[in-house]
């Protein structure tokens, strides 16, 4: 399964095939597949986590424009459209921290890499909340 395809079951995208027939269901839970289990790391966690070795990779899967406006240094950038195609630029052999503007984006990116076989976790609240909370950011062209 795509990233897209990932993310529009996790929010609630457009349905395809056959209508259901409602009349032959009254309990209609078998229609939606379980939300993934995803792994949420907090920012006071990953900025201890940084400090120690092995580090955790920080993913940023923002759009271009949004890590020129803000960004963590350090952070490896692949837009989240691109990072199919991108997989082997990712370690298997240490933890993934995926952040994008709110932590939406990125919950969908980590179930996908759990899905292939990396240790991911989500970064509660993106860089919006490690902003906010002190951590720190670069802003500007790289």
């Amino acid at each position: 399964m795509g990233i897209w395809e990932m993310l529009m079951k996790i929010v609630g995208g457009a349905r395809t095939g056959p209508a259901p027939d409602l009349e032959a269901h009254d309990n209609m839970a078998h229609l939606y597949e379980p939300e993934p289990d995803v792994p949420e790391m907090d920012t006071a966690y990953l900025e201890a986590a940084l400090a120690v070795e092995p580090a955790p990779l920080v993913l940023d899967i923002r759009e271009p424009f949004e890590w020129r406006q803000v960004r963590m240094p350090g952070a490896l950038h692949i837009p989240m459209n691109s990072l199919p195609d991108r997989l082997d630029d990712l370690p298997k052999d240490r933890p993934i921290v995926v952040m994008c503007a709110h932590g939406n984006r990125s919950y969908a990116v980590t179930a996908y890499l759990n899905e292939q076989g990396f240790d991911a976790h989500n970064l509660t609240g993106g860089i919006t909340r490690w902003r906010m909370q002190g951590g720190d950011t670069e802003v500007g062209e790289s």
